[in-house]
C-alpha cells in the first residue's frame, strides 16, 4: 500500500505542476524525486513500480516514440505525450543532394525521392507546352505562379537561382499542424518538377502503433496545383527491357529484373481464333 501510495504521490505531484504531460520526461522527475526521499530498499521497490506503472499506461520511452518516425538521425523531430495520444512533430524539409528528400516509413508524405516506399511515392511532372519545355526559366516561372495561387498555400522560400521554393499550409491531421510543400526544377535531360509534400506532425492515439492517417490531404493538393499548371506525370514504359532501363536512368532504382534476374512481362492476349 505504502508503494501504490508514494508512486501515486509521485505522479500527482508531476501531474499538477504538468497536468498534461505524463510522459518519459515526468517519469524522469518522479524517479529523481524517490531518490532524494527514500531509503535505498525503497527506492528500489518504487523504481520497478513506477516502470511498470508507465508501461501499463503505454508510455514508450521518448527515444523510441521519435525513432519511430524520423527515417533518419538527421532530421529534427521533438515529441510531445498527453494520456490519450502522441504527437512526433519533425522538420525533414530542404533539399539532399540537390533533390527533395525522401519519405518516413510512419509519415504522412508524397516524395519523387520516396522510389524505396511505393505508398508514398509520387512521379515528377513534365511541361507539355514546348515552349516551357524548352525554356526552363519559363517553366520555373510557372510553378511559382501555380504553387502562390494554391488555397491556403504560402511560399515562405524561394530560390529562382536554384529553381526551389517551399510553401507552408495547414495540415488535415492535426488541424492546427503544419504541412510543407517543397518543388525543385531540373532541366538536366529534359525540364521535370521534383516535389515533396509532408505534415510535420504525425499523431498516434493510444492505443494505435500507426499514426491517425492524412495521406489523401497531400494527394489532393498536389493534383490541384498540377491541374493549374497544366503539365503531366512523366511516363514510363509500361513492360519489356525498355522499363528497367528508364526506370534505373531516371530514378537510380533497381528494377524487379535486377533484384530476381526476371523480367517481369505483361498480359499477353491470346490471339483471337477464326
Amino acid at each position: 500500500i505504502m508503494l501504490a501510495a508514494s508512486i501515486a504521490a509521485a505522479l500527482a505531484a508531476l501531474s499538477v505542476a504538468r497536468p498534461a504531460v505524463i510522459g518519459s520526461e515526468a517519469s524522469r522527475q518522479a524517479l529523481a524525486h524517490i531518490h532524494h526521499t527514500s531509503s535505498p530498499h525503497r527506492r528500489a521497490a518504487l523504481h520497478a513500480g513506477l516502470s511498470l506503472l508507465s508501461a501499463s499506461l503505454c508510455f514508450p520511452p521518448l527515444a523510441a516514440r521519435a525513432a519511430t518516425i524520423t527515417g533518419d538521425v538527421g532530421r529534427k523531430c521533438t515529441t510531445a505525450s498527453t494520456p490519450s495520444a502522441t504527437t512526433v512533430t519533425c522538420q525533414g524539409y530542404g533539399l539532399a543532394g540537390g533533390r527533395v528528400r525522401s519519405c518516413a516509413a510512419d509519415e504522412a508524405c508524397l516524395s519523387t525521392s520516396a522510389i524505396s516506399n511505393p505508398s508514398k511515392f509520387a512521379p515528377p511532372w513534365s511541361p507539355i507546352s514546348a515552349q516551357e519545355a524548352a525554356d526552363a526559366a519559363r517553366a520555373w516561372r510557372s510553378v511559382a505562379a501555380a504553387v502562390a495561387e494554391e488555397p491556403g498555400l504560402r511560399i515562405v522560400e524561394q530560390d529562382d537561382g536554384g529553381r526551389y521554393l517551399r510553401a507552408t499550409g495547414p495540415s488535415a491531421v492535426p488541424t492546427d499542424g503544419t504541412d510543407d510543400v517543397e518543388f525543385v526544377l531540373r532541366d538536366d535531360g529534359g525540364v521535370r518538377l521534383l516535389y515533396r509534400s509532408a505534415t510535420r506532425q504525425s499523431v498516434f492515439l493510444y492505443p494505435l502503433q500507426q499514426p491517425v492517417s492524412n495521406q489523401q490531404s497531400h494527394i489532393d493538393r498536389l493534383a490541384s496545383i498540377r491541374r493549374r499548371l497544366g503539365w503531366e506525370e512523366a511516363g514510363l514504359p509500361v513492360d519489356g527491357p525498355d522499363l528497367g532501363r528508364a526506370m534505373g536512368d531516371r530514378y537510380s532504382v533497381p528494377t524487379v529484373t535486377r533484384w530476381f534476374g526476371l523480367e517481369l512481362g505483361g498480359m499477353r492476349v491470346p490471339d483471337e481464333e477464326d
